[in-house]
């Protein structure tokens, strides 16, 4: 019998008791992702891939300030509509503080965000917190975006507000 290199184990394999503590044994020899360079801006060691580390690394601009043009053009050699899935990506992120609850029936398995005023219906110069912000969206079910979208759902005290 011998004994795991990683935890002292008697085992009769070789070396480890385990494929995981001959994982975690290796790993810890001889890791594949070490701090070898330097940030260009404060000389903290980051891994090779990068240039600056987290605290110089290149801001993104605050999405609530995009305009509408300023997304569309961000993907412009894609399809037109491509920038819908990246508004709707901003539209969760500004209304994550927002109960999942749909605001008509009270449903919570399963809710989409819906717009008051129609995306298109903003000129382009509007930005992003004036289309997808908590003051346009409601939160609703499946069904009740359906009946909302078709007119059918207007007379609830929740959704005048």
């Amino acid at each position: 019998m011998n004994n795991c290199l990683h935890c002292g184990a008697r085992t009769a394999n070789p070396k480890y008791c385990s494929r995981s503590h001959a994982a975690i044994h290796t790993n810890q020899q001889a890791p594949k992702r070490q701090l070898t360079r330097k940030c260009a801006a404060c000389e903290t060691l980051v891994l090779a891939s990068r240039q600056f580390c987290a605290a110089h690394g290149k801001r993104k601009a605050d999405y609530r300030l995009l305009t509408v043009a300023q997304l569309k053009a961000k993907d412009a050699i894609k399809h037109p509509s491509y920038y819908r899935g990246y508004l709707n990506s901003i539209t969760r992120l500004l209304n994550a503080h927002r109960p999942r609850v749909c605001q008509a029936c009270g449903y919570d398995k399963h809710v989409e965000y819906c717009h008051k005023q129609p995306i298109s219906s903003f000129p382009d110069s509007t930005t992003v917190q004036n289309v997808s912000g908590p003051a346009n969206i409601l939160v609703l079910c499946p069904n009740c975006h359906w009946e909302y979208d078709h007119g059918l759902l207007t007379e609830h005290p929740a959704l005048l507000s």
